[in-house]
């Protein structure tokens, strides 16, 4: 059980370092992924989040200025759905 929170430890400190870098090809997969191995893992909403409000959210580009957090939602409920079909 505790390998189990220091991998998600270690997952949330690289998603957090490439969102920071402007990575967010890096993040997004690393995100998914942690979706799938980890109960209630929402911190990819976190990571969109932030990659927005870092490198988003100006009013001249419109829409294209809240894609984190599109993606990332879509993302989270694509794994998640897609989590219920395979394991049945």
């Amino acid at each position: 059980m505790k390998n189990i929170f220091i991998i998600r430890i270690i997952v949330d400190v690289v998603i957090a370092f490439a969102v920071i870098q402007g990575w967010w090809f890096i993040a997004l997969p690393l995100g998914l992924i942690g979706c799938w191995s980890f109960p209630y893992y929402v911190e990819i909403f976190i990571a969109g989040i932030a990659y927005d409000s870092l490198f988003g959210m100006i009013p001249e580009i419109g829409y294209r200025g809240y894609l984190g957090i599109i993606v990332s939602v879509t993302g989270l409920i694509l794994v998640a759905w897609s989590k219920k079909i395979v394991r049945r």
